[in-house]
């Protein structure tokens, strides 16, 4: 190998290496801090900027804290780690959002919206680290009610299909698990008695779906 080729090749490793570096500096600067204080106000109307200040510094300092919102009521934080963060919006919202990171290289933010009624009801959206909505069908799959009902194989169809006609409405409830970056989805039973509920088990699934770095699956 010639003198020159051989400075050409250390010049473009030395390259490469400054672009990890670069990189690397840039994942870093995506913390749940930065995230949560630079959260629109149509993200959480309950907060102005100060108070989600408050949360934030006494979470980072003892792992949960709380405010009274703009409505005067109480939001709280919850959980505050480097990747998750936990909050009680209301007494019937709840807000959960978890940092993914990309095989891409860059960091988006997967947000959990749950409100709480008689059972609840979840959204799942998806931003990138500014908080720009990002288009969740390549991220995530439609999860439908067929995706919660089965029909054992001791079952007859005319008492599967009894049971299916109970789901109305269908709402499906989500939570996070941080720990493996995944997402699980369960069918909500409101309007029914315990014994329908109790009925209604026999065919119910969840469905659990986890971040590969691409897509959740």
């Amino acid at each position: 190998m010639t003198h020159g080729l051989s400075m050409m090749i250390w010049k473009v490793l030395g390259v490469l290496a400054l672009l990890g570096g670069l990189a690397g500096t840039s994942q870093a600067q995506v913390s749940m801090r930065r995230v949560l204080m630079s959260m629109p106000d149509s993200m959480a109307p309950y907060l102005n900027h100060s108070m989600m200040g408050e949360l934030v510094e006494f979470a980072e300092r003892s792992g949960s804290a709380e405010v009274k919102n703009k409505l005067e009521g109480t939001t709280s934080l919850d959980t505050l780690t480097a990747e998750y963060a936990s909050l009680s919006l209301s007494q019937v919202v709840r807000m959960e959002v978890l940092l993914l990171q990309r095989a891409l290289g860059d960091t988006i933010l997967c947000v959990v919206n749950t409100y709480r009624g008689p059972e609840p009801e979840s959204t799942v959206r998806f931003f990138d680290a500014t908080w720009q909505s990002l288009p969740g069908d390549a991220l995530l799959s439609p999860v439908g009610l067929g995706a919660l009902l089965h029909r054992p194989d001791t079952m007859s169809v005319e008492e599967y299909q009894r049971l299916c006609r109970m789901v109305d409405p269908c709402l499906i409830a989500v939570s996070v698990n941080p720990g493996d970056k995944g997402l699980t989805f369960s069918l909500s039973k409101p309007l029914l008695s315990k014994e329908d509920k109790q009925a209604l088990d026999a065919i119910v699934l969840q469905k659990y779906v986890k971040w590969d770095g691409i897509t959740f699956k």
